[in-house]
């Protein structure tokens, strides 16, 4: 008799223990999937802002693409290129597009996986909301855009940074050569190791043309100590970078201090300090801080400092309140 009383109190432990799981998954997967809906909520706004032309900066990047066309026709194919993240089917927006819907695949196998997993993906998700907020895109293409400036031979002002001069000058950095703000940044090309260990930048193929711009190939070693400002690796990195890509920067980072202290040298991380720009980016941008999802309150996007002239005042991030994050 006492046994199956035990039995029963066991059976009833373990119904109780069920019940609490599914609830829990219940819930992470009802704030994951508006968090989803949230963030493709946001692409769209975003493309409808693009087309309408409430972001300057998409009209900038036209324009100076334009420009370089007619002023340096053989860099046409190359300035076509970078021109096309001012559309609303843009490598950017497919890129945001891609990553969400891999966020949405994971949804239903994440839930079973327990709160640190969940959170990975709420995480993903956030970071994709912000990163569609229109200023904060107006500001990625302040990289292409400047780009385009250097490319021109001064005859284009560059945005939102001090001039190529006195930005190497500021942040003791390397000149690389024309196309070196894009450098790191998993959209134009990623980062290759050699035979011997050495990671060195390859441009993906519409972007090749850079590389006979350049007056040899951007070791990562070198370039991590000496590069200059941009805004994807200063301020972008943590909205425009998907969870593999973030994989691939950090094994390449690992390698290259490994490689550095065979030799008996001392390797930081290119990201360990912010490059210096002008006060107004410095002032207004931030990095984007990831919510845990167990924690509650509201989910506010994350904004950079623009020159974009985003004029519809009633578009805010408004994200409801969710027992998570």
């Amino acid at each position: 008799m006492q046994k199956f009383k035990w039995a029963w109190v066991f059976i009833l432990c373990h119904s109780l223990i069920l019940i609490g799981c599914s609830s829990e998954q219940k819930k992470w997967q009802k704030q994951l999937d508006q968090q989803a809906l949230i963030s493709e909520g946001k692409i769209v706004r975003l493309q409808q802002h693009i087309v309408a032309g409430h972001i300057a900066n998409t009209n900038l990047l036209s324009q100076y693409a334009e420009i370089i066309r007619q002023d340096h026709p053989e860099l046409g194919e190359l300035s076509s290129a970078l021109a096309q993240d001012a559309s609303p089917d843009g490598p950017i927006i497919r890129s945001l597009e891609s990553r969400l819907g891999d966020a949405k695949n994971d949804i239903n196998h994440v839930v079973t996986m327990g709160n640190e997993q969940v959170n990975k993906v709420y995480q993903e998700l956030s970071a994709i909301e912000a990163a569609a907020q229109p200023d904060t895109y107006g500001m990625m293409l302040s990289d292409p855009i400047n780009v385009l400036a250097d490319m021109s031979q001064g005859k284009l002002a560059r945005v939102a940074a001090l001039s190529a001069e006195a930005s190497a000058r500021i942040n003791d950095a390397e000149d690389f050569g024309p196309g070196s703000q894009l450098v790191g940044n998993p959209q134009y090309g990623n980062w290759q190791t050699n035979s011997s260990g050495n990671s060195f930048w390859h441009w993906y193929g519409q972007y090749a043309f850079f590389s006979s711009m350049f007056r040899s190939p951007i070791g990562y070693g070198n370039w991590g100590r000496n590069r200059d400002y941009s805004y994807y690796n200063d301020y972008g990195r943590s909205r425009y970078t998907s969870p593999s890509q973030h994989k691939n920067q950090q094994a390449t980072e690992r390698s290259t201090r490994q490689k550095f202290k065979k030799s008996g040298q001392r390797f930081s991380s290119p990201y360990a300090n912010t490059k210096q720009t002008t006060s107004a980016v410095a002032r207004k941008s931030s990095k984007f801080q990831s919510r845990p999802l167990a924690r509650s309150g509201t989910a506010k996007s994350m904004a950079s400092g623009t020159t974009s002239s985003y004029r519809n005042s009633s578009y805010q991030s408004s994200r409801s309140r969710f027992g998570g994050k």
